[in-house]
């Protein structure tokens, strides 16, 4: 990323910092980006209009055709509704996308909210016990070699370490794909960067005692390779509940 881009990453309404130079696109991705922040942060509340063309223009230097297409980006992601007379206003948080990758990525910065991976914990529930039972059922064995790989990256690494996030987040991946449902491995990908954020959590607070959570990760791997599904299932929901655990015992912001 050049200096000017960071710049522009780093700077926000009142700055006077412009974003002469980048092309087009760039520039309409730096505006959404900005504002989607300040939404999704709580600094422009639901029902709040987000500046004007004008102040953003003055602010950054850029063209209307930026801010604008910086708008429509904000309204494919059901952050903002812009309406005649009453202007562009943030919509109400349960329309939003959350699970396009800006919206994600932005929740993610700098730090998400224990609501937030509550929400993710939730989410998590509902779909990988069923996600494991199925890989049980279907995973191939090229993908049983990657599942080994992954596992064992997990309980050989360093609690916490980037190699066993690494690991962590290929045995989760290599779950999904071997479902062979294109959906479920697609969903997999879209919250990647808010399960490695929480994995790391997670790790953390077992740092000093981790092998509890190594061997529930073992017993899901070792239900999956069994082909035992209903092993599965009970396996994913018990390591699910105990990461739930994990999180809530970890010092987050509220």
């Amino acid at each position: 990323m050049s200096n000017k881009e960071n710049t522009i990453q780093n700077s926000g309404f009142g700055s006077k910092k412009p974003m002469i130079g980048l092309k087009s696109e760039s520039l309409a991705h730096q505006v959404a980006s900005i504002i989607g922040r300040k939404i999704v942060t709580g600094s422009i509340q639901p029902g709040a209009p987000i500046p004007t063309e004008g102040k953003i223009q003055e602010e950054f230097s850029v063209s209307r055709t930026a801010v604008r297409e910086g708008t429509r980006l904000l309204s494919a992601k059901g952050l903002v509704v812009s309406r005649p007379k009453i202007g562009t206003r943030v919509r109400p948080r349960e329309e939003w996308n959350m699970l396009d990758s800006d919206v994600l990525t932005w929740h993610l910065e700098p730090t998400p909210s224990r609501g937030f991976i509550e929400h993710l914990m939730d989410m998590r529930d509902v779909i990988e016990p069923m996600a494991a039972k199925l890989a049980a059922e279907r995973i191939n064995e090229e993908q049983k070699a990657v599942l080994r790989v992954a596992i064992n990256g997990i309980e050989i690494n360093e609690p916490a370490s980037a190699e066993q996030i690494e690991a962590d987040l290929l045995f989760h991946h290599t779950i999904m794909l071997a479902t062979h449902n294109p959906l479920l491995y697609s969903l997999g990908g879209m919250i990647e960067k808010s399960l490695a954020f929480q994995f790391s959590i997670a790790w953390n607070a077992v740092r000093k005692t981790p092998e509890r959570s190594r061997k529930e990760h073992r017993e899901v791997c070792d239900a999956i390779l069994a082909g035992d599904g209903e092993r599965a299932f009970k396996a994913t929901k018990t390591l699910i509940q105990s990461t739930l655990h994990d999180v809530e015992e970890a010092d987050i912001d509220q």
